[in-house]
């Protein structure tokens, strides 16, 4: 497992049976357990997850460490549905890719092994099962959607992000698709309303 520098902005899940408000801190055993000093207005909330190693850990600060994000991904899986947890999936190899990670397929697989080289944990299965829907190359919560309302149909997997050969914007960006079906010459765009409100959009 390479050891990425932890992202700030990872988009919260919609729906998380965990007490958001709260500070949620893990340790590996119950003789490892932190002493914290009660904060008066946040509550404070200890995780046991034996998985932790150095390696899965980031150093932040002095004596505070962050969990590798393939572990919190794993460690929020009894907490989530199964849809909040691929577009948890989704967003966390996206952030990735942004900050110089690998390109998002060799991404896709390392998580990918991670989740089937890891020893049981409470919500393996459920990783499993999401990783089966899990895409690289999906930019945004709003993309993973639509991914999943399209597969809900019936409808066949597209490629996300597809950039469309032999046509640019006027700024010589190049154009892509959300999802598309290349053989089919099919594509489907998520538009966010700033599309609708601004101008230039």
């Amino acid at each position: 497992m390479n050891d990425y520098e932890p992202i700030p902005g990872e988009p919260v899940p919609s729906h998380c049976n965990l007490d958001t408000a709260a500070l949620h801190v893990t340790v590996r055993t119950r003789s490892g357990r932190p002493h914290i000093r009660p904060l008066k207005s946040v509550p404070v909330i200890v995780h046991i997850w034996s998985h932790c190693t150095p390696q899965s850990l980031i150093h932040i600060s002095n004596g505070v460490h962050a969990l590798h994000v393939f572990h919190v991904w794993a460690q929020l899986s009894p907490y989530l549905s199964t849809e909040d947890l691929v577009v948890l999936g989704d967003s966390i190899l996206a952030m990735l890719v942004r900050n110089g990670a690998p390109d998002a397929d060799k991404l896709y697989l390392e998580l990918q092994r991670f989740i089937k080289e890891m020893p049981p944990f409470r919500g393996k299965s459920i990783c499993r099962q999401a990783m089966t829907l899990v895409r690289p190359n999906v930019w945004s919560p709003a993309e993973s959607s639509l991914q999943l309302g399209v597969q809900r149909h019936g409808i066949p997997d597209g490629r996300c992000n597809v950039v469309v050969p032999g046509i640019t914007f006027r700024s010589g960006a190049a154009i892509s698709l959300d999802i598309a079906w290349v053989e089919f010459k099919v594509g489907v765009e998520y538009d966010g309303d700033h599309h609708r409100t601004d101008k230039v959009q």
